[in-house]
């Protein structure tokens, strides 16, 4: 695990710098086979980051691409129940966890494989006693995470990031290089502020950001399949966020449901025709056609 820094350790120095070394160099071995990497954030809780993420990466597998999804939100996982992969048992090959196969072969890695029900994690300690190494402890979880699952050749490993705008940092500098991060948002003046604060923190962690994602756009009625506004589009001041608008994701009932029930729309044809699901589609479309900052004279 990455170690938390001990009382000597200075600027520059001591066990937090070797231990984050080692780390990436562990994960750049792991991940050496996988082609890019997208983290999904978000400024704030309740926006639908995590339903993104899910639907980009099935997206992505139905185009015939080898996809991987980590769900880096440790503290309150949420990708296997909307995949169903709830309670499915950890395997270990050789060295390695392996990642558990979901609809259209996407392979998932997550923290809920590892508890029991609803069992929380308690970095702090019984008596909170932890406390002021609990970040230090997310980010060697996270480390482990990615350093001891066997992606193997991936296309894509997609990234569901904790809401926050200070979440994106962490797997910016564990990973040896990060492609890009999608930011997602609702149409209200409050998540755009959150989105806001988000955007500035990736650009001071030089996360390229490949544009911007708007949840509950519009809705889908469920009688007859209109589609009108829920809140509104993105107000103007948006503009100032200066990321481009990659999609606009409609409230549909039937998108809910199918998570609550680990049966996610895109898994078959029927619900990836539908208005949620095209836009999805669009988003994987936008994104594979996006081209990062080259890096030390490479491109993906």
């Amino acid at each position: 695990m990455v170690e938390a820094p001990g009382p000597a350790a200075g600027p520059g120095q001591g066990p937090l710098l070797e231990s984050l070394a080692d780390a990436r160099a562990r994960i750049g071995a792991r991940l050496a086979d996988v082609r890019r990497s997208v983290a999904v954030t978000s400024g704030k809780g309740g926006v639908g980051k995590t339903l993104v993420a899910v639907h980009l990466a099935l997206a992505l597998a139905r185009r015939g691409l080898r996809v991987a999804l980590l769900d880096a939100d440790l503290n309150s996982p949420s990708v296997a129940k909307m995949l169903g992969l709830r309670g499915q048992p950890l395997r270990v090959a050789g060295d390695a966890l392996v990642p558990v196969a979901g609809p259209l072969g996407v392979a998932v890695q997550s923290m809920d494989f590892f508890l029991q029900g609803d069992q929380p994690l308690a970095w702090d300690g019984p008596a909170g006693e932890g406390a002021r190494w609990r970040s230090g402890l997310e980010d060697a979880a996270l480390a482990d995470l990615l350093a001891e699952s066997a992606w193997g050749a991936r296309d894509v490993l997609a990234i569901d990031l904790p809401p926050g705008p200070d979440r994106l940092p962490a797997p910016a500098h564990l990973l040896p290089s990060l492609s890009g991060a999608l930011a997602v948002t609702i149409p209200t003046e409050v998540a755009l502020l959150s989105l806001q604060r988000a955007v500035r923190r990736a650009l001071e962690a030089c996360v390229p950001l490949i544009g911007l994602v708007e949840n509950l756009g519009s809705v889908v009625c469920a009688h007859c399949g209109a589609e009108g506004p829920l809140y509104r589009e993105l107000p103007a001041e948006a503009g100032a966020l200066e990321l481009e608008l990659l999609a606009r994701i409609p409230f549909d009932a039937a998108l809910g449901a199918a998570a609550d029930a680990g049966r996610p729309l895109l898994a078959d044809a029927a619900g990836a025709n539908g208005a949620a699901g095209k836009a999805f589609d669009a988003l994987a479309e936008r994104v594979l056609a996006w081209t990062p900052p080259p890096v030390e004279g490479e491109s993906w």
